[in-house]
């Protein structure tokens, strides 16, 4: 189990680095392709994630007379989720650090005018604004940021985890 944790969780990292990469050399860099970005990474992040699905199937297949309970697919689907998010929550340090260093300013002027943009009140604008200013800090650190990278990759992890548990659940429920 722990190999396929591991040849999973690698792939899954590897996707969910390497589609945001494509992305940037295909779609651009800059406040007009951030939007763009983040539903490309949200998106890579679930379709990464779906090899909790493959890794069960391939467990499944290589140890046909043992039945994989909930609990076990869950550990496997933590297993990768944790890998992946590690990689990405890496990638995401390194990226900020060293290849783009002024993404994170440039990621905060693009909420800021998100913000002036939104059609709000001037009062609810000036709140919003000085809110995130408050937030700037913790926003622009690059250990916060590995840690909310692989804290959302983890999470959806889990909850792919959870339907694939309660999906195969019921498969074997069906099949028995």
């Amino acid at each position: 189990m722990k190999s396929n944790i591991l040849k999973f969780g690698l792939i899954a990292g590897v996707i969910i680095v390497l589609i945001p990469v494509l992305g940037e050399l295909i779609i651009g860099y800059g406040p007009a392709s951030f939007k763009t970005g983040e539903i490309i990474g949200y998106a890579t992040m679930i379709l990464s994630l779906m090899m909790i699905f493959l890794a069960v199937k391939e467990y499944q297949q290589r140890n046909p007379k043992v039945t994989l309970g909930f609990t076990k697919i869950f550990i496997i689907g933590a297993g990768i989720s944790f890998i992946a998010g590690l990689m990405f929550g890496i990638y995401d340090v390194i990226y900020v650090s060293y290849i783009h260093p002024e993404f994170m300013q440039d990621y905060y002027m693009y909420y800021v005018q998100s913000i002036r943009d939104s059609g709000i009140s001037q009062v609810e604008i000036e709140s919003q604004l000085a809110k995130l200013e408050q937030e700037k800090a913790l926003f622009m650190n690059p250990l916060f940021n590995f840690f909310l990278m692989f804290i959302t990759v983890f999470l959806i992890g889990l909850v792919v985890s959870l339907l694939s548990g309660l999906f195969q659940r019921e498969k074997q429920a069906l099949t028995t």
